[in-house]
């Protein structure tokens, strides 16, 4: 297939909102640093990351990227948008608290019959939910069964030892299990999901649109050939709100909105299928009314945190006019992104896998997460028939409309 000629891109402005974690913009910035070399090697080229500066008031820090490649130069300003102290701040909260406001949010899902959204949707995604409530389910179970067969012993005091031996059963189990395998941290996910769905968290509104003046500033202040807002798993909800009010801010200032929103391994439909996200659905359905908003998403069959060859504005029960595709949608294979070795070794691991999505490939591929943020290439060049650079390794995968 014939490539349409896309103009190249010399200084970039990437601003990326991530998943739910406890990782700060340090833990970020070293991350990308090492994931940079293995991008260096994989595609020969040269690519080094400043020293990051912080923006407090904001919670964003940014480091510019020198990409030097044989299609040529290109600066890259990579923000990254934090709220890994909101994350943090609600896994500290006594033990009893979250777990009781996961059940709320679990049941809201259930009998707001979202779950049943997911599982017709996407099956897989479906099943990563009740994951958590599965686990802690199994923890109850050990406890009782730990319960019945203290019963047995004879003990003294009646029931209260074999219940304390079943309590400490499940405690136990529950403790190493529970933060060896996320199991409390995705507690404390969905806690936020619903909450943030509900617009019962003023602390993450406030964040958001704090992003969105500080976005506005800067691109009042420097001339970008491409703008990029990029959101990676729950960031992938979260940068829609973002894209939401920088269009406002935009539009209110007599400005252009002219930006692309690209969303890898996105859980947007989360909170879009969810009857009570009303808000985040107005938000969705504003985005696509300027036509300067392109908005590409990457999706995987491997990732089960993501909803695979899903149209998650179609989906939201939304349509709009546009005569382009909005979102633009691209299936990825993880497998082509990595060495055959590396791949078998990680995909099992599914946190590893989705993580992948904003990861150094090991093998040169249409889809590659630094090439997008920091090669010559707008992402409108980016296509499943195609290769950033001229080379024979790797494979491509089809692009699906």
């Amino acid at each position: 297939m014939s490539e349409v000629t896309q103009p190249s891109v010399s200084r970039r402005a990437v601003f990326l909102v991530g998943g739910y974690e406890r990782n700060d913009a340090a833990g970020f910035f070293r991350r990308i640093g090492r994931e940079m070399e293995r991008f260096c090697k994989c595609w020969s080229v040269e690519a080094k990351l400043a020293t990051p500066v912080e923006t407090a008031e904001a919670a964003v820090t940014t480091a510019t990227a020198d990409y030097r490649g044989p299609d040529g130069t290109c600066l890259s300003d990579i923000t990254f948008l934090s709220f890994d102290d909101i994350v943090k701040h609600d896994g500290a909260r006594p033990f009893v608290v979250r777990l009781f406001a996961y059940l709320v949010a679990f049941f809201d899902y259930v009998f707001s019959g979202t779950m049943f959204r997911f599982f017709a949707t996407n099956w897989r995604f479906a099943l990563y939910f009740l994951y958590p409530f599965v686990m802690l389910a199994f923890f109850a179970w050990l406890g009782a069964a730990a319960y019945r067969l203290a019963e047995f012993l004879p003990l003294p005091g009646g029931p209260i030892l074999p219940a304390l031996i079943g309590v400490g059963v499940a405690y136990a189990v529950g403790r190493f299990v529970g933060r060896r395998y996320f199991v409390f941290h995705l507690m404390d996910l969905w806690s936020f999901s619903r909450e943030h769905l509900h617009r019962r968290r003023p602390v993450m509104d406030a964040r958001i649109d704090a992003w969105a003046g500080l976005i506005a500033t800067r691109l009042s202040a420097a001339s970008y050939d491409e703008v990029l807002l990029v959101g990676h798993s729950t960031g992938g909800a979260l940068i829609l709100d973002v894209a939401h009010q920088l269009a406002e801010r935009l539009v209110e200032e007599g400005r252009p909105v002219d930006f692309k929103m690209v969303t890898v391994g996105s859980t947007s439909l989360k909170v879009a299928l969810h009857p009570a996200a009303k808000r985040a659905r107005m938000r969705l359905e504003a985005l696509a009314r300027p036509p300067g908003i392109k908005w590409t998403e990457f999706q995987a069959l491997t990732d089960i945190i993501n909803f695979y060859k899903c149209d998650p504005y179609a989906r939201a029960g939304l349509s709009h006019q546009r005569g382009d595709l909005f979102p633009r949608q691209l299936q990825v294979r993880i497998r082509e992104m990595l060495e055959r070795d590396t791949y078998k070794r990680v995909k099992k691991n599914f946190f590893r896998v989705h993580y992948q999505f904003i990861s150094a490939n090991s093998r040169r591929y249409f889809y590659d997460f630094f090439m997008i943020c920091c090669g010559t290439r707008p992402i409108e060049a980016v296509r499943g028939d195609t290769l950033p650079l001229s080379s024979e390794a790797g494979k491509t995968a089809e692009a699906v409309s």
